[in-house]
């Protein structure tokens, strides 16, 4: 467990005062390299991932072709939530976009933490109300706004991020082609 999630956690949940001594064996912490696969499709998903530095991608594949769902860089979770829960087989794979840092646990420490820890049950809550949140504000926004001004607004929202995704990955979330990203690229720097 890195100093970092430790202040994450205690961010979230200030009366939270476990120890980061008595809650560390519960995790482990390790490099990614850019590409390397954390989950594929249809292996048991029994990990949850918080980045300590660096960007992971949670993908299918659509006729062989990568489909980007969501995207977590530092103090952020990712995991498949549709089969971490229950250990079914994923539908979702990750990867790191970018050499990265991770720090991760298995579904049975994740449940045990929660047992000797019922307060990091409220922690986690806050990180899965906020992960649903966002899925559902992108499922409205891509409802009701055109590719174009989805685009423009996760430029303005995300700046940062956008910066660090290459344009093959970013055309895949935004369910475009590379030529059409490329000319909203092109009309947000005229």
């Amino acid at each position: 467990m890195t100093e970092q999630l430790y202040r994450h956690i205690q961010k979230l949940v200030p009366g939270f005062n476990g120890g980061q001594e008595k809650i560390a064996p519960f995790f482990q912490t390790k490099p990614v390299k850019k590409e390397e696969l954390l989950l594929r499709e249809t292996e048991i998903c029994d990990t949850i991932y918080f980045v300590n530095k660096g960007c992971l991608y949670l993908f299918y594949e659509d006729n062989q072709a990568k489909q980007v769902v969501h995207f977590a860089l530092e103090n952020w979770w990712i995991t498949d939530y549709k089969t971490f829960p229950d250990g079914k087989p994923a539908v979702y794979s990750i990867a790191a976009m970018e050499d990265s840092e991770i720090t991760f646990m298995t579904r049975k420490n994740y449940e045990t933490l929660l047992s000797a820890f019922p307060l990091l049950a409220l922690y986690f809550n806050k990180i899965h109300e906020r992960a649903y949140g966002a899925a559902l504000f992108k499922q409205k926004t891509f409802a009701t706004v055109s590719k174009k001004d989805f685009y423009c607004h996760f430029r303005n929202t995300y700046p940062e991020l956008i910066q660090r995704i290459p344009d093959p990955v970013f055309a895949s979330y935004m369910g475009v082609s590379l030529e059409i990203l490329k000319t909203y690229q092109d009309l947000y720097i005229s």
